[in-house]
């Protein structure tokens, strides 16, 4: 059973819809213990590749503004269920990824933190280097990829977990 690990909600059952892999317990832990210590005040929160919203539902669970981007109506309806039952509110956008960039980048948006589990089938990098290219994370902000442990990017700062791994990039260090 997938729970929402820690915050206000802690202990929430979280639906997966079918499309989902939902990230592993040691990972989600990890990285929220970090996001805790590195932003005491928290700030705004972008899930893309919601899924579940494992990760998204955490992030506003521990006192981050959230934004959840996911495009397959299953998952936005979980999403939806998941959000009412955990008490949290959240914002979803029921579009795909690389629309969702182009226009928070047209509007100026920006986030403390995006973090992106793209499906595993997808470039990888090519998903990352958008989101990187989109400029939406503010100074001192956070871009941040899950994927499998034995892709190696040339980029940003690797912690793995198993089979997963995170690659975290500051956002003063993208070009």
């Amino acid at each position: 059973m997938l729970r929402i690990l820690g915050g206000a909600a802690k202990g929430v059952a979280l639906k997966v819809p079918e499309s989902a892999r939902p990230s592993p317990v040691r990972l989600r832990k990890a990285l929220f213990d970090y996001l805790r210590f590195r932003y005491p005040r928290r700030g705004s929160f972008l899930d893309l590749y919601a899924g579940s919203g494992a990760i998204g539902l955490e992030a506003a669970s521990e006192g981050f503004e959230t934004t959840l981007v996911e495009k397959d109506r299953q998952a936005i309806q979980y999403l939806r269920e998941n959000a009412s039952k955990a008490r949290l509110k959240v914002r979803i956008e029921g579009v795909a990824v690389e629309r969702y960039l182009q226009d928070a980048k047209r509007r100026g948006q920006h986030f403390t933190v995006a973090f992106m589990a793209p499906p595993y089938p997808h470039d990888l990098l090519q998903d990352f280097e958008r989101l990187l290219e989109a400029r939406i994370v503010e100074p001192d902000g956070l871009y941040i990829l899950q994927h499998p442990s034995d892709l190696t990017l040339p980029m940003g700062e690797r912690r793995e977990y198993g089979f997963n791994t995170l690659t975290i990039v500051e956002a003063e260090t993208v070009g």
